[in-house]
């Protein structure tokens, strides 16, 4: 295998060298879960995994992250099992620690949830 084996790869072609490269969504707000998405705009996957979190004291405590299972065969069969996954865990870690503005995900969560229960309190004062 040459040099160019060594970097994760989407079924759609797209390599990406690093965790840097993925596009994150955070649209999924009140499932608490943030997309992980190839970056390239037309990818027939587009979601390549995700990250579940709760809030605990105004923390963000992880309940589950993977990639999907079409991505990582994909990056099996091109770089073996064990080299695939040690290098998916490690796009995944990152992410986590380094590409991802917690901070900016928490105050969004919690300004979405004081928001609905405002709404909330506007339709009862309404129906009443």
């Amino acid at each position: 295998m040459g040099s160019e084996e060594s970097n994760a790869q989407c079924p759609c072609g797209h390599k990406l060298n690093d965790s840097s490269e993925y596009n994150i969504l955070y649209l999924k707000k009140e499932m608490r879960e943030i997309d992980i998405l190839c970056p390239n705009s037309v990818c027939y996957l587009g979601e390549l995994g995700f990250i579940k979190f709760e809030i605990t004291d105004n923390q963000a405590e992880l309940k589950h992250t993977r990639f999907y299972s079409p991505y990582v065969t994909w990056n099996a069969t091109r770089l073996g099992e064990d080299k695939a996954s040690m290098l998916l865990k490690s796009h995944l870690k990152e992410l986590i620690t380094e590409k991802i503005n917690w901070r900016q995900i928490i105050d969004e969560t919690l300004k979405m949830e004081n928001l609905d229960t405002q709404l909330d309190i506007k339709e009862d004062i309404i129906n009443d």
